[in-house]
């Protein structure tokens, strides 16, 4: 079952969110398929798209560093940590859940994704699902595509 996790450490910006969440992927959390980054405001959350749930080290060891954590189950929630932080990690691992925001900084496909390709490789072989503007034809990649969840899609915006 697809477990949603979402974290909130209290970064007050983007990149070391970014930092951060890509760090805990090569780490803690290798397993998530989906990691992005919310403004949460006033800070930025991280959330993972996870096969099962994490541990209760796993967490437990988030907590001890004192992030907020809220996990998604089949529509259990469980929630820990400080609780100035506890509403962005829930709001993070919900929008992440329901595709509506969130900038994915690791998505299936996106590894394979060095070089210039066309707009129909990109969406045939990996997770992003739509391309804007529609008239872009093909896209230069590094590595370092951020689409972003938006009405229930993954989108790479162009422009």
């Amino acid at each position: 079952m697809t477990t949603w996790l979402g974290v909130n450490a209290g970064h007050e910006d983007p990149a070391s969110a970014e930092s951060a969440a890509l760090a805990l992927h090569g780490s803690l959390l290798y397993e998530a398929a989906v990691v992005c980054a919310h403004d949460v405001g006033p800070h930025w959350a991280l959330s993972f798209r996870l096969p099962k749930a994490p541990s209760g080290n796993v967490v437990s060891t988030l907590v001890e560093r004192g992030s907020g954590i809220a996990l998604h189950e089949g529509g259990v929630e469980r929630v820990a940590g400080p609780s100035e932080l506890v509403a962005g990690a829930l709001r993070a691992a919900l929008a992440h859940r329901d595709r509506v925001e969130g900038t994915a900084l690791r998505f299936p496909g996106q590894r394979a994704l060095h070089g210039r390709y066309g707009v129909a490789d990109v969406l045939a072989f990996s997770a992003i699902e739509e391309v804007r503007p529609h008239d872009v034809r093909s896209i230069e990649a590094r590595g370092d595509l951020r689409p972003r969840f938006s009405g229930g899609r993954l989108v790479l915006d162009c422009s």
